[in-house]
Order: structure tokens, then sequence, then C-alpha cells
């Protein structure tokens, strides 16, 4: 006699807040993708023109974005997934969070992108951690999986 073991169901929350941070980086990659010169809108920019062009940051922005949103479409059709979201959203969380740094002046007032930006920085970083756990979860059913093959079915015809 087979033993079967029944596993808890783990409820995994949606992933909007994931969506959400793959399309602010999307937008904000088109923004300074489009024709003009962006950086030259405010003094909040000129931080972030000193480290690259306007368009080396919509190329990179768009990238992680792109791949984000890759992950998220893909999510559980593949093993790894959840560990590509926890990686690409550890990317946007570190985007967010020097971008909202660049946008910190040295005197007052301050833009509202720093406030803006830090505030997704946050909730990528607690993404980063739903998709860590997840990954944690996702390699222990298939670990069980791996231990304990399904049983022969009574329709299937032997060789």
């Amino acid at each position: 006699m087979r033993r079967v073991r029944v596993v808890k169901t783990v409820y995994t929350p949606s992933r909007e807040v994931e969506w959400l941070g793959a399309w602010v980086a999307a937008a904000f990659a088109a923004a300074l993708a489009l024709p003009g010169q962006t950086f030259t809108l405010s003094h909040s920019f000129d931080r972030m023109a000193a480290v690259m062009p306007e368009g080396a940051w919509a190329v990179a922005i768009a990238a992680i974005a792109a791949v984000r949103m890759t992950a998220l479409l893909v999510n559980g059709h593949w093993q790894r997934t959840p560990l590509l979201r926890a990686v690409t959203a550890a990317l946007g969380a570190g985007l967010w969070t020097y971008v909202a740094l660049l946008f910190v002046q040295p005197t007052w007032p301050q833009s509202t992108g720093v406030g803006a930006y830090f505030v997704i920085a946050v909730f990528e970083f607690r993404s980063t951690m739903r998709a860590g756990k997840d990954a944690a979860i996702a390699a222990r059913v298939r670990a069980m999986m791996d231990a304990s093959p399904a049983a022969e079915m009574p329709w299937e015809v032997s060789p």
C-alpha cells in the first residue's frame, strides 16, 4: 500500500505590485526615449545626466522592464521563474533607490520624485522578498515531487 502525503496549499498573493514596478520602469524609459531632452526640463535630472546620457538610461531601464515583464508572463511555466522574478524585483528596488537618491537636492525644496521613487523602491523590495519566498516554496515542492514520483495510472499501457 502506498502512502500519499498531503501538502498544505500555499496562498500566493497576486503579482500586481510587480507588474506596477515593471510598467513604471517601462513608462519612465519610454519618456526618456521619446524625442527631446527630458533631462533639460528640471535641475532634478542634472545628477542623472552626470551618470550617463539620457538614451543610455532609457535602454537600461527598458531592459529591466522587459526582463521583468517576461518573467511575470512565464510565471509558473518554468521552474526557475520565481528566482528570476526575485532578481528582477531586486534590480527594480536598486534602480528606484538610485534614481531617488539622484533626485535629492542639496537645498530645499526637494523634487516630488524623491518621495515617489523611494515609495516605489520600498514596494519593489517587498516584491523581492515575496518572489524569493515563492522561489523557496517552488524548490521545496519540486524536491518533494522528485522524491515521490507519481504512481503508474491503471489506464496507462505498460511496455
